[in-house]
């Protein structure tokens, strides 16, 4: 099942997601033992209910998600550059990651690591 068609088409739902703030959508991509680390060094939210928080919390602003170059795929990994883009008291910050997806067997995502530091968030 993880191909590298499914795991892109996995990660293109993902960021269709984001932008409608779709979060049950995103939580249906996820194994029910899923973990999520972003960023990468935070503590990792583990299974639906602290994955569903998670997002609840990420998406009470609309972004503008946006796919940077093609996803990489291969085994059971897909790695993807992206950018989201929102604004907050009249300032728009753009933060761009690199995120990481390991899948099951089952195709879902069994976890997720996203990359990036002070230096990829820009706000103006």
């Amino acid at each position: 099942m993880n191909t590298a068609e499914h795991m892109c088409a996995v990660v293109n739902r993902y960021i269709a997601a984001l932008c409608n703030a779709d979060i049950e959508g995103i939580v249906a991509m996820y194994a029910e033992d899923a973990s999520v680390e972003d960023p990468v060094g935070s503590p990792p939210k583990r299974g639906h209910a602290q994955i569903r928080a998670f997002y609840t919390e990420a998406l009470k602003l609309p972004l503008e998600v946006a796919l940077q170059g093609e996803v990489r795929a291969s085994a059971n990994e897909a790695m993807f550059a992206f950018t989201v883009s929102f604004e907050h008291q009249g300032r728009r910050t753009t933060i761009a990651p690199i995120d990481h997806f390991c899948f099951d067997a089952q195709g879902k995502v069994s976890r997720m690591r996203a990359l990036f530091g002070a230096h990829n968030i820009r706000s103006r």
